[in-house]
């Protein structure tokens, strides 16, 4: 009995570790080929499209047309956003590259745009998914929004679009409504950011609504 006792504890000591172990590559080691894969996009983004401007501008009161825009690969960059309060960063430190598609390969390099909803500026819901533990955890601190705060973004043409939260919701993951076109039912151009619920869970998902206040167009931002 005795041996047996020892082996079931011997046996629960090795889970343990290597649940542990599992946590810990989730948390930290998939981090590292989704930097490297934000890194490239940001390569290949100043390449093609010039560099990221450092001072990001709030935007002009004119609403410029959504460009036309070529359809998008799913995986690669779709647009670049960052979050600000005052004009300061908050969320995120650096701005974050958007890829096209939210399955969870299209996730391991950062966060998603949801392909069935709208381009930044456009009428309807441009919808982004992130996630919030792994991968670099680049929505970590959505929770951290709060009314009035902005989220900037760049499209591939390089219009800049400012969005103004506008609040939050807690949902269950099959609240898919949330991603719609219209979801608050406002009729106005918006933003929806989801990611899991709470920290370390998949059990609900977060959601942040914000309204377009504000834009540049593409000629007013080039680098």
């Amino acid at each position: 009995m005795t041996r047996i006792v020892r082996g079931v504890g011997w046996l629960l000591v090795s889970t343990g570790v290597l649940i542990l172990l599992y946590l810990v590559y989730l948390m930290f080691f998939t981090g590292i080929s989704t930097d490297r894969a934000q890194q490239a996009m940001l390569e290949e983004w100043e390449l093609e499209y010039g560099v990221l401007d450092g001072d990001r501008p709030v935007g002009a009161t004119e609403r410029p047309e959504p460009a036309e825009i070529e359809p998008v690969d799913p995986g690669d960059a779709y647009a670049v956003l960052w979050f600000e309060r005052d004009g300061e960063p908050i969320v995120h430190e650096e701005p974050l590259f958007v890829v096209e598609g939210v399955t969870l390969d299209h996730l391991r390099d950062g966060p998603g745009h949801y392909p069935d909803s709208a381009a930044p500026g456009e009428d309807g819901n441009f919808a982004v998914s992130g996630h919030r533990t792994t991968n670099s955890a680049p929505f970590y601190d959505l929770d951290q929004l709060e009314d009035g705060d902005e989220v900037h973004v760049v499209d591939r043409a390089g219009a800049r679009w400012v969005y103004t939260v506008t609040g939050e919701r807690i949902v269950a993951p099959t609240d898919v409504w949330v991603v719609g076109d219209d979801p608050l039912g406002t009729g106005e151009p918006m933003l929806t950011l989801t990611t899991c619920h709470p920290r370390f869970s998949a059990a609900q998902r977060l959601i942040v609504f914000a309204t377009l206040t504000g834009s540049e167009a593409a000629d007013e931002t080039a680098a």
